[in-house]
């Protein structure tokens, strides 16, 4: 059962927003109607929060507030009409004092929600290069191999390593060390789409995944990277280079793990081999190839 309101609020976050507010408009007009229905004294302020809630917390603090001032109204038009012998200025009265805890609920609410955002961002991104972490980066490969499965849409997983990256640190300092892995972020970050994630899985390795994207496209954009990386550390003038490990999926591997392994085998490969180089090659149905 619990996984039905997780399901519906994952729904709800990937709305429109235009779809969002009309959703909300519905929701105060049959409120409101309700409302007007309910001849005796019930009270139904509450059920106002519903649109209230919805579209500040999926839309904005802008947006709650005018539903505030819209709830408001509603719940006037509703009093203002069952009221059989109305006192001057109550209802006013009492339609403002609601209107003044909707907005205090809207505040808090979006308050609330950019402090959510804060700290989903914080579990999801690495401290230091603003990148996605080894956590996120595991469950977004996950997605890809289970959007592979059932769309056969292929995906690229590439593993860098910066190689004599400790040189720096013991040369230049660890706060250059840091500097060269933002400057890295920053560098495979202008040469990928927005929709690719790049993950910093710990110390000097970077791991990226490019979607829906065949082998020989995929080539292309790991040898601009590879050649803008270079360029990078050129001017920088640090004593550094790049083994880079990638792998074109069109069948899913076994796990996550396992496409993690095979990558890392091909960059230590290039280590191995003299470091300073990209190997690509092709997951298919039937074998490994360059």
């Amino acid at each position: 059962m619990k996984k039905y309101p997780r399901e519906l609020i994952q729904r709800l976050e990937t709305l429109p927003q235009s779809f969002i507010i009309g959703l909300s408009l519905f929701l105060v007009v049959i409120i409101t109607l309700i409302d007007y229905c309910i001849k005796i004294d019930i009270g139904v302020s509450i059920f106002y929060l519903f649109p209230i809630f919805i579209t500040t917390w999926y839309g904005s603090r802008k947006i709650g507030l005018i539903f505030s001032l819209i709830c408001s109204l509603g719940w006037l038009w509703a009093e203002t009409q069952i009221s059989g012998n109305p006192q001057l200025w109550l209802e006013e009265w009492n339609a403002a004092v609601r209107f003044c805890f909707f907005v205090i609920v809207t505040y808090l609410l979006s308050e609330l929600k950019e402090a959510y955002e804060r700290e989903k961002k914080l579990a999801r991104t690495d401290s230091l290069t603003g990148a996605v972490n080894r956590r996120f980066f595991r469950e977004l490969l996950q997605g890809e191999i289970e959007r592979l499965d059932r769309y056969n849409h292929p995906f690229t997983l590439a593993y860098f390593d910066v190689d004599n990256f400790k040189t720096v640190n013991d040369k230049l300092g660890h706060s250059q060390g840091d500097y060269l892995l933002m400057v890295i972020r920053e560098t495979i970050e202008i040469n990928i789409r927005h929709n690719d994630t790049l993950a910093r899985l710990g110390g000097d390795e970077f791991a990226l995944i490019l979607i829906e994207i065949d082998y020989e496209r995929a080539n292309v954009v790991l040898n601009r990277i590879q050649e803008q990386l270079l360029k990078m550390v050129k001017i920088e003038k640090m004593p550094v280079s790049f083994s880079i490990g990638a792998i074109t999926y069109y069948v899913s591997p076994e796990s996550v793990d396992r496409a993690i392994e095979e990558v890392d085998y091909l960059m230590y490969d290039i280590k191995n081999s003299g470091k300073n180089g990209l190997k690509h090659k092709i997951q298919d149905p039937i074998n490994v190839r360059e």
